[in-house]
């Protein structure tokens, strides 16, 4: 999710990764400051922490911000890879300044709190994701996931798990429960916006077919759809029966156009579909390999 990194980037790619980072900090903060702070709403980590401060003391957030995450680069300094650590920077600082610099400087919307909290994870979901996609991170729980996933093998997603629950409780024990309730679906459509920006809107999809003339199915999708085919021998556990099979990608839209090719092909065909959420190769987005 944005956490991994080449060994080497080019000069043009260090700057196009640097104006993703900006780009995305400029969106989290303008979501801060129009939609979560005017209506009382929590967010997801360290920001979540900071918007605590805040409510309660009146601390300023980007400093708050600033110094919950001098500890955590600290440790990361010793534990991850540089570049990445560089790049969560680069994206904490961004935060820290455009957040006091946006505030007050567009004029929050009068919506209610479900728009709000819809919205507000929206927008901050998607600065997110843009900030993962240029390598880096806004430093907090992100740096600290990889330095456990590295340590304790523990996944990203259980991390930032954990330290959105411990906001939650904070904001159940010191705010009204409807904030709380909200702010947990600011986190879920956060959490929904940043896999939007980072692997797409899913549009793609494998398919496994199992068929007494797979060939004939293969061929007609190379032919009639210009979609490589591959062809796996597989056997019946109740026939013992040996078969071809069938496995191709297509995307959402041609989905309809490889169903009536099956189903004119074999009527008794057995096709399996699922999610291919990232393809890479011909005929689809070609990426460079990256390395953790």
């Amino acid at each position: 999710m944005g956490r991994f990194l080449k060994t080497h980037f080019s000069t043009k790619e260090i700057i196009f990764n640097l104006l993703l980072i900006i780009t995305g900090s400029l969106l989290l903060a303008i979501s801060l400051n129009i939609l979560l702070i005017p209506h009382g709403l929590l967010a997801g980590g360290v920001a979540g922490l900071a918007l605590t401060f805040f409510y309660l003391f009146k601390a300023p957030i980007y400093l708050s911000i600033l110094l919950v995450n001098i500890p955590i680069f600290w440790w990361a300094a010793r534990e991850i890879n540089r570049q990445f650590l560089l790049y969560s920077l680069v994206g904490t600082l961004a935060l820290t300044l455009l957040q006091p610099a946006t505030y007050n400087l567009i004029e929050p919307p009068q919506v209610d709190l479900v728009l709000a909290s819809i919205f507000g994870g929206a927008l901050s979901g998607a600065g997110l994701g843009l900030v993962f996609r240029g390598h880096g991170s806004t430093g907090g729980t992100d740096i600290i996931a990889v330095i456990l996933r590295k340590k304790k093998n523990m996944s990203i997603g259980e991390v930032g798990f954990y330290a959105n629950l411990l906001v939650i409780i904070i904001s159940l024990a010191f705010f009204p429960l409807n904030i709380g309730l909200y702010t947990i679906i600011s986190m879920y459509i956060a959490g929904k916006m940043i896999d939007v920006m980072i692997i797409g809107l899913n549009l793609n999809k494998s398919v496994i077919i199992v068929a007494n003339n797979s060939e004939q199915i293969g061929a007609r999708i190379i032919d009639e759809m210009h979609r490589g085919v591959t062809y796996f021998i597989g056997r019946g556990a109740f026939t013992r029966e040996d078969k071809t099979i069938v496995n191709c990608v297509v995307n959402r839209f041609e989905l309809a156009k490889l169903k009536r090719i099956v189903s004119e092909t074999d009527p008794n065909a057995f096709v399996y579909i699922s999610d291919a959420s990232e393809v890479l190769g011909r005929g689809f987005t070609t990426k460079k390999r990256w390395n953790t």
